[in-house]
């Protein structure tokens, strides 16, 4: 018993495979595998991109091999009654044993026709990407996506980092951007998405936007509940609006969803022109954005200056001079060795 929960603990997805799919899983081991999937973000990334592929394959499964572990997988889920996240684990297990054939006919092996296409940004890199329908995608720092056109739908996955949509006219093919737990699907729209660990942002320029559960096609799904007031939404499963000048945050360790109206869109957008507004920002807030464009990484290695605010204006490509323009208006001093940034508060007043 001690062995086996060692290897869901601390083994990868396939571990957690082979005690599932055994007829004598103990509920030890079914909770071993719910905590760690609620505890790390990472794993349950890799958990819910594989479910995602099984949960398409009774749609796609002309194969009789693939329509009985389909159905095997229905039966097991029943048969136990775990929690998502276990039904998850099983699903990269399944992905493992089906192999090519999966990839072949999952939505992002091209279903048949063309692979998608893949683009990427190094660290403090930029990139406009045009498709073929006319949108325009443009690609911030340490970004990737993968773009999966068919004669149905448009489709794009945000693997990580940050994106800004410019999203051509099509009513007959739908365009949906594909974040892991939730998808956003335009209506005809200009929008910012951001993915970072565990949390997932979505600032809408022009138009709107409709999130949605990635598990679940868009036309199978009620009409969207229109964000109205700064708000907390409790239930991410449902399908919600996002309109013109609202912001939208999913909180994928705790299941939240949020919608606001910020005083200004500017910073969501911005970023496009290679700079970075600070509107009254606590230093470790502009810290971490920095570093996002730094290949050597920054600390404050003072608390006391975690929470100094700052107003400026800052170009991507000049991080140094950044620093230096942060040290003559605030009270810390910012010294460069060879492995990190550290910025440390000074005695002045």
């Amino acid at each position: 018993m001690l062995r086996s929960l060692h290897e869901i603990m601390r083994g990868g997805v396939e571990q957690a495979l082979l005690h599932l799919f055994s007829d004598q899983l103990s509920e030890a081991e079914a909770a071993a595998m719910r905590s760690r999937v609620e505890r790390d973000s990472r794993y349950r990334e890799e958990f819910e991109g594989t479910l995602e592929v099984l949960v398409s394959m009774e749609g796609l499964a002309d194969d009789r091999q693939i329509r009985t572990i389909a159905v095997e997988y229905s039966s097991l889920l029943q048969k136990h009654r775990f929690r998502r996240s276990v039904a998850l684990g099983m699903a990269a297990g399944l992905l493992l044993a089906l192999g090519a054939a999966v990839t072949f006919l999952s939505p992002w092996g091209g279903s048949g026709e063309t692979a998608p296409q893949e683009y990427s940004t190094r660290i403090g890199e930029q990139r406009t990407i045009e498709l073929d329908d006319g949108s325009v995608v443009i690609l911030n720092t340490a970004s990737r996506l993968a773009v999966d056109y068919s004669a149905q739908l448009r489709r794009i996955r945000l693997e990580q980092g940050e994106a800004y949509f410019v999203v051509a006219e099509d009513p007959q093919r739908p365009f949906t951007v594909d974040m892991g737990v939730l998808s956003a699907t335009a209506f005809g729209t200009e929008f910012n998405l951001r993915k970072h660990p565990g949390h997932y942002q979505i600032a809408v320029i022009e138009g709107a936007i409709a999130w949605h559960a990635s598990t679940v096609a868009v036309s199978s799904l009620p009409a969207p509940k229109w964000a109205d007031g700064q708000e907390v939404i409790h239930s991410p499963n449902a399908r919600h609006g996002v309109a013109e000048g609202w912001v939208a945050e999913f909180n994928v360790n705790h299941n939240r969803l949020k919608a606001y109206r910020p005083a200004s869109m500017d910073r969501y957008h911005e970023w496009r022109s290679g700079m970075l507004m600070f509107y009254r920002e606590p230093l470790h807030k502009v810290i971490e954005e920095l570093n996002r464009y730094s290949s050597t990484e920054i600390r404050i290695e003072d608390a006391a200056i975690r929470d100094l605010s700052v107003y400026t204006t800052a170009s991507i490509q000049e991080i140094d001079s950044v620093l230096d323009g942060l040290e003559m208006l605030l009270p810390i001093e910012v010294t460069r060795y060879y492995d990190r940034i550290a910025i440390r508060g000074t005695s002045e007043p």
